[in-house]
């Protein structure tokens, strides 16, 4: 049983994970992080204990670790407990990365998280591995007590898993900053790009598969168009390079309907 927890960190993950705990009535006892002012921060937002020092870090049934992957193994060997379990928050680090001689385990939300977004946790996809069925079920509760999706998962697909998201939202996200800056170029507003996002976004979330929600140029096989295009980015190879790359990908998935 998970009773007390202990957040280790105190960005953007260790943010949201602590509220999502709390407001699910979770005892989060005290926030560790190596920059002394950011647990404070943390701390104070809920008024429950904080420290920089691992000689203050209090007992606890769970250690969850928040940090960003180099961090991981480099933290997890200095906490001094033995008999509780220690789970990381990464989607690409494997469940050995923890050095510690405690229970292992992982406990990976599939969300993007800025501290200036409100989130609606129960809808946080969390993935779940542990060493033993035990500590499994004790984290896929504690996962159920946040969120309405749990699932157990082995390093290796967890890592897929990841990649995926990074696919969706971070090559995404890079893409809306790349269509910025040439409607820049053109002094022409990004916000008229948004209900084609919006459009975009909302045929996945009404269940039509990303197979069946391609449109444009590159589905249709329209050469002309692409030709128009890629003359426009001649004089800047990169972007040249990453339009042909996505177009040559979309009329390969979908040759054999054209």
């Amino acid at each position: 049983m998970l009773k007390k927890v202990v957040i280790v960190g105190a960005g953007n993950v260790a943010f949201h994970l602590t509220r999502a705990l709390l407001e699910n009535t979770v005892n989060v006892v005290q926030i560790f992080n190596r920059t002394l002012d950011k647990a404070q921060k943390l701390a104070n937002d809920y008024n429950i204990s904080f420290t920089d020092k691992i000689s203050e870090i209090e007992k606890a049934d769970l250690y969850i670790i928040c940090t960003s992957d180099k961090s991981i193994s480099e933290i997890s060997y200095y906490i001094p407990f033995e008999d509780c379990l220690v789970a990381h928050t990464s989607g690409s680090m494997p469940l050995d990365a923890l050095k510690g001689k405690y229970r292992k385990g992982v406990f990976y939300p599939l969300q993007t998280f800025s501290q200036k977004r409100a989130l609606e946790y129960n809808k946080i996809p969390f993935f779940i591995e542990a060493e033993n069925s035990e500590d499994e079920f004790a984290l896929i509760s504690l996962a159920k007590r946040i969120s309405d999706e749990a699932y157990k998962v082995d390093s290796e697909k967890r890592l897929r898993i990841h990649m995926s998201g990074v696919l969706v939202n971070n090559f995404t996200n890079h893409l809306y900053y790349l269509a910025n800056e040439i409607c820049g170029e053109q002094n022409i507003p990004f916000d008229i790009l948004k209900p084609l996002i919006k459009e975009s976004a909302d045929k996945i979330n009404d269940d039509i598969s990303p197979f069946d929600a391609q449109t444009g140029p590159a589905k249709r096989g329209d050469k002309i168009v692409i030709e128009k295009h890629l003359s426009l980015l001649e004089s800047d190879s990169k972007l040249y390079q990453i339009y042909s790359l996505l177009t040559e990908s979309i009329i390969k998935t979908y040759d054999d309907k054209l």
